[in-house]
């Protein structure tokens, strides 16, 4: 998300020398029609680039200015302003990795899928209008236990990620929702499906075809909380660890 963000700032100077080379066209008393259609047409315009976006902050009315990011965990962080702490009931309470963290134990992903959301553009109001019935936005809980680590790297091979195996995919749509325990401590952050070959390809017939079936066994990744933790300390945010209650003493 934070790519396709940086990609429309990129995009935004392109699209404004173009709207401007098409208004200079337009206003041209020496071009005629037809004239004026040809060298329209001649401009530079790319259908991908981003020209409107919005952030639905869950509500919040406020922006953020500056996203914090690791690109290799997955992982952004921005302040929401103005933002009134008194506003949330509660905040998430993230698992201490210093505590036991055991392979089987039984965890929980927490997304939106199965649920399409349909917006359009007002030009007379300049915002984005959700269709009717986008809100509320139904949850939607998949369990899994936890299996293994995993880790992703750079292109270089000078950083690595740390990642959280989950025996159940993450469906599409809760890609950065939480996956956490039966207290509610936060283990991980979906992040990705991975598929992993089972060995075995049985064959079906269909019709007067004989097709092999390679079978597979998706299974989640989510940002390590030690990742979520590392980049919260880097840029001095306050959270609270799952161990007694203790919480991360710094100033957001």
């Amino acid at each position: 998300m934070i790519q396709f963000l940086q990609q429309a700032d990129a995009n935004l100077p392109l699209v404004k020398a173009y709207r401007e080379k098409c208004e200079q066209i337009e206003n041209s008393a020496n071009l005629t029609p037809k004239q004026k259609v040809k060298q329209v047409r001649q401009l530079t315009f790319d259908r991908k680039w981003i020209e409107r976006y919005s952030i639905f902050l869950a509500g919040f009315r406020g922006i953020i200015r500056q996203f914090h990011f690791n690109a290799i965990a997955d992982l952004a962080i921005g302040k929401i302003e103005p933002f009134d702490p008194a506003s949330v009931p509660n905040f998430p309470v993230f698992k201490d990795p210093t505590s036991s963290m055991l392979p089987g134990t039984s965890l929980c992903r927490l997304g939106f899928p199965f649920h399409q959301i349909q917006a359009s553009f007002d030009e007379t109001s300049s915002q984005f209008v959700l269709a009717p019935g986008v809100l509320p936005i139904p949850r939607f809980p998949n369990d899994g236990i936890h299996t293994r680590i995993a880790f992703a790297r750079s292109p270089d091979g000078k950083e690595e990620a740390k990642f959280l195996e989950t025996s159940s995919p993450g469906l599409r749509g809760q890609s950065g929702g939480p996956i956490f325990d039966k207290e509610g401590n936060i283990w991980a952050l979906q992040s990705r499906t991975q598929h992993l070959p089972l060995g075995f390809a049985p064959t079906v017939k269909q019709g007067n075809k004989e097709i092999t079936e390679h079978q597979f066994m998706h299974v989640g990744h989510g940002a390590h909380v030690e990742e979520i933790i590392k980049l919260f300390r880097k840029h001095n945010v306050s959270f609270e660890l799952s161990s007694q209650g203790k919480s991360d003493q710094r100033a957001i």
